[in-house]
């Protein structure tokens, strides 16, 4: 196992309510500043970068266990600033995340908050095609350049919310953020991070997360669930671990799609406040 901390950044008062937040797959603390402008009054706001994105671009974990293997590098990290007890905001891949940690450390959470993510694939078949499609990914992102890949990634069903203005802004910020080193910014992340993000995705591939249907209804603690008008398919998800009693809300929030925090940070904020303040 790999002891190196996660790179993380900081916004709020100490003092206040700590939220620690997992970023989405392609993504990095950075991420959360739209939201932690909303927050930073009243909580103390911990991003950290996942494994192979941001500047924890070098950090790996056994892909054997690899959700077990982040919880014990998130709590390392935790634990270094002093938070032994905090409420915990994941995003799609971050949010797949939280609830392993959840049930790794139930203890330490107070509340969880999970942003348009998945509990996990609930057959052999279901998991054996999510590996097949996700390798098929990581391929290109070790091989192909990054603008061309994000092309295609962009262009699946899940964004389909988008329209080409959000699309492009999205790429070009993906592509702009931590390049590889003797790359420009214009040709974005190729080379050394292209492998990181292809080692990510097969690490923390949905097909090799544990199932957390039914470890969630069995967890301590309150946990709530966010998810866009404009996103079905995880609307759909949302309120199946509602009425499984894995969750203790749903929370709709209107005019978004699948990334709530950087559609609407205003009003997800709103409701984060309520739930934890």
């Amino acid at each position: 196992m790999n002891e190196t901390n996660l790179a993380y950044r900081t916004w709020g008062i100490r003092e206040g309510v700590p939220l620690v937040l997992l970023h989405g797959f392609l993504g990095d603390s950075g991420d959360w500043e739209g939201l932690a402008r909303h927050l930073e009054n009243d909580l103390y706001l911990v991003a950290v970068d996942l494994p192979g994105h941001g500047k924890s671009y070098g950090v790996k974990v056994s892909q054997d266990n690899a959700f077990e293997g982040f919880s014990d590098l998130l709590r390392g990290t935790l634990s270094q600033l002093g938070l032994d007890h905090y409420s915990l905001l994941g995003y799609s891949l971050g949010g797949r995340l939280a609830m392993s940690h959840l049930i790794q450390e139930g203890e330490a959470i107070d509340r969880l908050l999970v942003e348009s993510s998945h509990p996990g694939l609930e057959n052999d078949n279901e998991r054996q095609v999510r590996w097949q499609n996700d390798q098929g990914w990581a391929e290109q992102f070790r091989n192909d350049p990054l603008n061309e890949v994000l092309q295609r990634w962009y262009h699946q069903p899940v964004f389909a919310d988008l329209n080409s203005y959000e699309r492009e802004r999205l790429m070009h910020d993906r592509c702009s953020r931590h390049p590889a080193k003797g790359v420009s910014s214009e040709q974005g992340e190729a080379g050394v991070n292209g492998e990181s993000l292809a080692w990510a995705l097969e690490a923390f591939s949905l097909s090799r997360q544990p199932e957390f249907w039914g470890a969630l209804n069995r967890s301590s603690g309150t946990s709530h669930y966010f998810c866009g008008e404009r996103d079905l398919k995880f609307q759909t998800i949302a309120h199946r671990l509602l009425e499984e009693g894995c969750f203790h809300s749903v929370h709709e929030i209107k005019k978004a799609g699948h990334n709530i925090h950087r559609e609407q940070p205003e009003a997800l904020a709103a409701t984060i406040r309520q739930l934890l303040l």
